[in-house]
């Protein structure tokens, strides 16, 4: 098992100012084979290419697609396509497009993948989901979406360099991200990737940090006609640092895989460090699966420790059975209000003495046999914005 470091650096997730998509990048020391674990690790990785470089070749800048929507310029380039900024030709309105890369448009399931964050952000119809309203094809076979232009900053841009957050903020942006999940959730979706990238801070009116969930790409949704089958049997999707143990481990993944990497976005709000950290992809899985997370010590911004009862709210997402969790989001959400209004969470009177329970038995000896899960991961490096 690897050891993790005596102070974690929070991943390098780069400048999202745009609600662009993320890029692939192999972490150092990344495995290819089988671990002790069981695991299989394959990172999809793609080049970083320079907003000049692209716009040179692209062909929809200053297209009209659809005979309604002007191409003004491009947001960002990730692994499966390119997101543009723009502007709708008859009332002007700004908008954000997403585009499926033509070679990857041959791939039915990708493509479904891609129909199926369109279908699933707009099923939910909360104002916590990034809000997508149209969906077309061109001629090549690429599709699109088009989804609301957001201005502000992601999460991750906000807690980049390991800063922790003032407790007033953090409950501010929790309990609306709870909102946004439990709608999510009794729609029968599951995001399965939730993490500071994906948590997009604007202004909505007055307000500042509304909150705006990104990025269902690898959403399971589980009722209703949008029902999908699209996750492999033993693939593991997902984002290492954020992941639940069950679904590092490659087993199913409901609401309560979610709860978990809320509890690891608690934590890093809180302390400014993610609450499991390696040098590698498997040393993180590991610890995912067998470590406490470590003890929330930091001081808060304004001074004092880390509340007990915030603490206890966090080591409940964050338990390594999924039983042991909060049964749903609105039983998080109400904990965290209870916090918030100087009460006592239930999680605080039900917070077990010692050491969390292991989810799985440490391997011994070498690796198990067969082939084991497939985790294909999504780490983030900066992304071209304009």
């Amino acid at each position: 098992m690897t050891e993790p470091r005596s102070k974690p650096a929070p991943p390098d997730r780069g400048d999202p100012t745009s609600t662009g998509p993320r890029l692939s990048q192999p972490a150092s020391n990344t495995a290819t084979a089988i671990r002790p674990s069981g695991l299989k690790v394959v990172t999809l990785t793609t080049e970083t290419v320079p907003a000049g470089a692209v716009a040179r070749r692209d062909p929809y800048l200053g297209a009209i697609v659809d005979g309604r929507y002007h191409v003004e310029s491009i947001l960002g380039e990730g692994g499966m396509g390119v997101v543009y900024r723009c502007s709708h030709t008859i009332i002007g309105k700004k908008v954000a497009m997403k585009v499926l890369r033509p070679d990857l448009a041959r791939d039915a399931e990708v493509t479904e993948r891609f129909l199926n964050e369109a279908k699933a952000a707009s099923a939910i119809g909360n104002p916590h989901i990034i809000d997508i309203s149209d969906f077309g094809q061109f001629p090549d076979g690429s599709t699109y979406f088009i989804m609301e232009y957001l201005t502000g900053m992601s999460l991750a841009k906000l807690l980049q360099g390991g800063a922790a957050l003032e407790l007033d903020r953090i409950l501010h942006i929790a309990a609306q991200l709870a909102d946004g999940l439990a709608a999510a959730h009794a729609a029968g979706i599951v995001h399965r990737d939730l993490k500071p990238d994906n948590i997009f801070l604007t202004r909505h009116g007055s307000e500042q940090d509304f909150v705006k969930i990104l990025d269902f790409g690898i959403a399971k949704v589980s009722s209703g006609a949008n029902a999908t089958r699209l996750t492999r049997a033993g693939a593991v999707f997902g984002t290492p640092h954020y992941m639940s143990p069950e679904q590092a481990s490659g087993q199913p993944v409901d609401q309560r895989g979610d709860i978990y990497s809320f509890g690891v976005i608690l934590y890093e709000m809180v302390s400014g460090r993610v609450p499991f950290d390696a040098d590698n992809l498997m040393g993180i899985l590991t610890q995912h699966l067998y470590r406490a997370p470590p003890p929330l010590s930091r001081p808060l911004p304004a001074g004092g420790e880390v509340p007990r009862g915030l603490e206890a709210i966090i080591l409940k997402c964050l338990a390594k059975r999924p039983d042991d969790r909060y049964p749903t989001v609105e039983a998080l959400a109400q904990d965290l209000e209870a916090f918030r209004t100087s009460r006592a969470p239930r999680a605080l009177a039900e917070r077990p003495s010692g050491e969390s329970p292991r989810y799985l038995p440490e391997p011994d000896g070498g690796p198990p046999e067969g082939p084991g899960p497939v985790l294909y991961t999504t780490l983030t490096v900066p992304t071209t914005n304009r």
